[in-house]
């Protein structure tokens, strides 16, 4: 996820304020007052929305980088990257993928997301050291919802030899994504039930994972080659 501003959540100026385009321009005049600083949580008029930023936390310093494409992986990205903010950048989609059910550490490097739209519109995305995806509007114009998507892991991404994009797995969601830019909302960290299929994973089981010997992100971020295309993006 982009880097968010230093300045967010702090006091806007004005100036800088009325540079701002439509309900956000609003909203950072409003929260700009005196009256209303304890708005600094998420600048949004909408107290469900205030709400759930505010419950998203602080950061966790010690597991990512904080305000980095690496942060908050699994949680509900275009809660704050939406045009209610309290990010500086709008996602259409976003989300993380993990190996497993279970284990937060184990996300998926450089997966192949793979996104079908209801005008046959084709997109494909490559997760980051953390596992986490972002979309923005200029990445996928006219975005229309419902989506179909799949991921996939191969074995050496952007390799060259005869077996390095041979798939390790590849995972279809059963349903489609109506109308939500955050996969997190429906996929909850910790959750498996009837009201959540929990977090995006590869593998049903942990043993799986173990079995499949995966290769796993030693630390991120890192210096190590990587791949940023999918392979039909690479011609």
């Amino acid at each position: 996820m982009q880097k968010r501003s230093s300045t967010a959540g702090a006091p806007l100026s004005k100036a800088r304020a009325l540079s701002l385009p439509g309900a956000r321009r609003l909203c950072a005049v409003l929260c700009g007052l005196p009256f209303l600083a304890t708005l600094a949580v998420s600048c949004s008029l909408d107290p469900v929305h205030r709400a759930g930023v505010k419950n998203l936390g602080t950061e966790q310093s010690n597991l990512y980088p904080p305000e980095s494409e690496y942060h908050r992986p699994g949680e509900p990205c275009a809660l704050c990257h939406s045009a209610a903010g309290p990010a500086n950048s709008d996602y259409v989609l976003a989300g993380t993928v993990f190996w497993g059910p279970d284990k937060y550490e184990r996300r998926v490097d450089q997966a192949y997301v793979r996104i079908v739209g209801p005008e046959k519109t084709k997109k494909c995305f490559v997760t980051n050291c953390n596992g986490n995806f972002y979309v923005t509007s200029e990445e996928y114009k006219n975005i229309k919802f419902p989506l179909l998507v799949s991921v996939e892991r191969v074995n050496k991404p952007g390799g060259k030899g005869a077996d390095d994009e041979k798939s390790i797995k590849v995972r279809r969601m059963s349903s489609h994504i109506g109308r939500d830019a955050s996969c997190a909302t429906c996929h909850i960290l910790g959750l498996r039930d009837f009201g959540s299929p929990g977090q995006i994973r590869m593998f049903d089981t942990e043993g799986e994972v173990d079995a499949a010997k995966v290769p796993l992100a030693s630390s991120c971020p890192n210096d190590l080659p990587r791949e940023t295309l999918c392979p039909e993006d690479r011609l």
